[in-house]
């Protein structure tokens, strides 16, 4: 349309031209010019709402992560506790060993140190790996002697359940004392 036959039409009709033509580049502004950055903010809320949810989730899984780290610490000094109870089959060697000067230096005289056969051999847990070494201990002293000689067997690094003790006068005023001992041996030591 040329612009005399726009001056030729009726006043009404040119506003109503006119209106249109401003409604339709006011609609092409709005596409070329807004809807683009409204396509954005929607993307921008979405990425932000994503964005604190990941941050609240990764904020629960450090809490859980440091919940199971103090449980896990926990459990490991546990386990060293317990395992520092149980002798390794050199130790217990060496325990054997180093028991005649334990009982001297409890002022007690050895009279003998035997190992007791295991009688309950399929009652054990093969799978743990823990084996019991019993031994009987017959040693000859004084009664202040005789408990000190057990209560240091009791205070030992590893320990040393006594299952049995039998006290018998003995000769020249000292008396004789019959202990049966039980080492629990950890076969498969595990490190952590």
């Amino acid at each position: 349309m040329s612009v005399e036959k726009i001056i030729q039409i009726d006043r009404s009709h040119r506003r109503v031209l006119l209106g249109s033509l401003v409604v339709i580049a006011a609609v092409a502004m709005y596409r070329w010019i807004l809807s683009p950055y409204t396509g954005q903010l929607l993307a921008a809320q979405k990425y932000n709402y994503t964005l604190d949810s990941a941050i609240h989730k990764a904020g629960v899984m450090g809490t859980l992560l440091e919940a199971k780290k103090a449980k896990t610490g926990e459990l490991t000094k546990e386990s060293d506790r317990l395992r520092n109870q149980l002798f390794t089959p050199q130790e217990a060697r060496q325990f054997f060993a180093s028991l005649p000067a334990a009982v001297r230096q409890a002022g007690c005289v050895t009279q003998s140190v035997s190992t007791v056969p295991e009688t309950q051999r399929g009652s054990q847990n093969d799978s743990s790996g823990i084996v019991a070494k019993k031994a009987m201990v017959t040693v000859i002293g004084g009664y202040n002697d005789i408990i000190k000689f057990l209560e240091g067997l009791q205070t030992s690094e590893h320990k040393v359940w006594i299952e049995s003790v039998r006290i018998d006068a003995g000769g020249a005023g000292k008396l004789k004392c019959q202990a049966l001992l039980t080492l629990y041996c950890i076969e498969r030591v595990e490190t952590n």
